[in-house]
């Protein structure tokens, strides 16, 4: 089943074209990467699905719904959650707050109830907090659940990111760079909980520079180029492509090249 379906996809900023004509189909179930080099329009792309930018052109479809130009928090509670290239958490609330913040998109709660902080309000916030704990103990956190955001190792900071993004219960789940300042341990250990993600029922597309993780857990691979999609395909597809390799490497391919180091 088609999950999120993007159309001929255009950005511009003045004269620069961020992205130009992109097409990309995701089905549920997929884990999809999203490559390319610095400027290759990647994050812009991010943007666009998640509402912080709108489209010059062409068409987002999420679940069959139309969703161009929605703001953000329409689109998270449809289904669609991020993280982002530079860590945004809340450092001065503690791991379990953070999660907590993710969670309150789901808050059925009236206005006014939240203000007086009703019955209603307290039982709400009692499930919101067990929920949050479950989150932290799936992305192994649960006993940080007291330490401030700050005060977390970095690895620990990026795993309490994707655990506020899943708080939101994302059927779609966009990932910027999470191996971003990872050790090769602990990239290994993320390669872990994106599997794990993925058997709970939620859709992957990852950008990603560490091309281990992006062969380790993707079923396919699209590629950005100065905003443009070059190549789409299978991990070992996209690793043998002509034009992926000129565009990280600067240089065509030879024929006997026994191998480029980039993978």
């Amino acid at each position: 089943m088609i999950l999120l379906d993007v159309k001929g996809v255009t950005k511009t900023f003045g004269g620069v074209r961020a992205l130009e004509d992109v097409d990309l189909t995701i089905n549920a179930g997929e884990i999809v990467s999203l490559i390319g080099p610095n400027g290759a329009g990647k994050t812009t792309f991010f943007n666009l699905l998640t509402g912080v930018f709108k489209p010059d052109l062409g068409e987002i479809e999420f679940s069959g719904e139309l969703i161009n130009g929605r703001a953000p928090h329409w689109i998270t509670t449809r289904g669609i959650a991020r993280t982002f290239q530079n860590i945004r958490l809340f450092p001065e609330m503690t791991a379990l707050e953070n999660a907590m913040v993710g969670r309150h998109c789901r808050s059925r709660s009236p206005f006014l109830r939240t203000i007086f902080r009703g019955g209603g309000f307290h039982r709400e916030e009692k499930e919101i907090r067990r929920a949050a704990r479950d989150l932290l103990a799936f992305v192994g956190l649960l006993p940080e659940g007291n330490r401030l955001a700050k005060s977390l190792p970095y690895g620990a900071q990026r795993k309490l990111e994707i655990a506020r993004a899943l708080a939101t219960e994302p059927r779609l789940l966009l990932l910027d760079e999470p191996t971003a300042g990872m050790n090769p341990a602990e990239s290994t250990e993320l390669m872990g909980l994106i599997r794990k993600i993925r058997q709970q029922g939620v859709t992957v597309l990852l950008i990603e520079h560490q091309m281990r993780v992006v062969m380790g857990v993707s079923d396919r691979v699209a590629v950005l180029d100065y905003g443009v999609k070059i190549a789409e395909g299978s991990p070992a597809d996209v690793q043998k492509n002509d034009k992926v390799l000129e565009a990280y490497l600067g240089k065509p391919r030879k024929p006997d090249l026994p191998g480029t180091g980039l993978w």
